[in-house]
């Protein structure tokens, strides 16, 4: 706890410029030492002045008590201010996620040091340290962190300046592969999997769901014909909570052979509207994600080689193959419940094939003259081929 300061602050009588004299009150504020006129020598008495220098201090000393600790650490300041705050505006998942890593990272790193010790250099150097070692989505969210962080202490007045814009994620940090299936390998995913689990699969992979959307339908949420679903509520660790964004609480179409599963399955689901459309073995429950994948899932999917295509890899070839097909971007991201930027940048990667396809089209159309569009249908039938092979 910083100890309360009061100060009279120094009295003063100081010639100006024009050699006049005024009474000068000196005083300090936050460390620093400021100065505040209060009148003409020769148009006020002192005790006049001393009155009003009171008046004055009272103010300073009723600010300075409140004031934030200036030698507040690190560490104090994210426990009692920071993550109180913080965790007020995340959700469940980017709560457990965000603290953990913030708390596992940072609070080991710069727990112990003062809150205004902390320069640009030296935050740059602990996320370059750290780029050797973890992934570039880590170091990036590291940055993200410390830029809440800060901009937190500058609101609350621990500190004047906040480094924190500059930072940047070096380019040391490693990228991570991230991998999607091809059209063989989606179809060999599906046809491994029993009902249950094969019906997961399609929503997953032909709507780009979440397997948090996913495990939390209850009935009231799918339609009679099976042919639209209401996305209202998502599972996390057992606990129903709201959509990840505001985007993510949709309404998604459902295609014909999904459709049909769908209703296979669901002839097996109690017909009460809160039923859960995939329960856990007592039926009071939903699933859970991590056992559906790892006891039901995975194990059928090692059989073919395709234990690594787990959800991530689902929704990221949901968004590559809808491209490749030439699904619209703008609705592709509507079912998945984000927006575009993200669809194109984040989930969707081209194939090789597409790649040399694209190249492909673009030389011919150059060499040989040909229209773009005739270029496009060699391309097209070239890549078939390639498939066929």
């Amino acid at each position: 706890m910083r100890r309360k300061r009061y100060q009279n602050g120094s009295l003063q009588v100081v010639s100006t410029h024009g050699k006049r004299k005024m009474w000068i009150l000196q005083y300090r504020d936050g460390g620093s030492k400021k100065y505040h006129t209060i009148g003409l020598f020769s148009k006020m008495s002192k005790s006049e002045a001393q009155q009003q220098q009171a008046e004055f201090m009272k103010e300073v000393n009723a600010r300075t008590a409140t004031a934030p600790d200036p030698n507040v650490t690190f560490g104090d300041f994210l426990e009692g201010t920071a993550l109180p705050f913080l965790r007020s505006k995340w959700k469940g998942s980017t709560r457990d996620t965000t603290e953990n890593r913030i708390r596992h990272h940072l609070l080991g790193e710069f727990g112990k040091e003062k809150l205004t010790s902390l320069a640009l250099k030296r935050l740059q150097e602990f996320l370059t340290s750290k780029a050797a070692m973890l992934s570039k989505s880590v170091v990036a969210h590291l940055r993200w962190d410390l830029r809440a962080i800060f901009r937190l202490a500058v609101a609350e007045g621990y500190i004047q300046r906040d480094p924190t814009p500059a930072l940047f994620t070096p380019k040391e940090a490693k990228v991570g592969v991230k991998r999607v299936m091809n059209r063989k390998e989606a179809q060999q995913h599906i046809n491994a999997l029993p009902l249950r689990e094969r019906v997961i699969d399609h929503l997953a992979l032909f709507i780009g769901m979440r397997p948090g959307e996913i495990l939390a339908l209850q009935r009231r949420h799918v339609a009679q014909d099976c042919g639209e679903l209401s996305i209202e509520q998502r599972l996390y660790r057992g606990d129903i909570d709201d959509p990840k964004t505001s985007l993510s609480k949709r309404t998604v179409g459902i295609p014909s052979q999904t459709a049909k599963e769908l209703r296979e399955w669901m002839e097996l689901v109690p017909k009460q509207p809160e039923a859960w459309v995939f329960a856990s073995e007592n039926s009071l429950k939903p699933l859970w994600r991590d056992n559906v994948w790892y006891r039901h899932m995975k194990p059928k999917l090692k059989t073919v080689g395709l234990e690594w295509a787990n959800f991530q890899v689902l929704r990221r070839t949901h968004a590559s193959l809808g491209h490749e097909a030439k699904v619209d971007p703008k609705t592709a991201a509507d079912q998945r419940g984000h927006g575009i930027g993200v669809a194109l940048d984040v989930y969707t990667q081209s194939s090789i094939e597409a790649r040399r396809g694209a190249a492909e089209m673009l030389e011919q159309s150059v060499l040989s003259g040909e229209k773009p569009e005739a270029a496009e249908a060699e391309s097209k039938a070239q890549e078939n081929r390639s498939e066929a092979a």
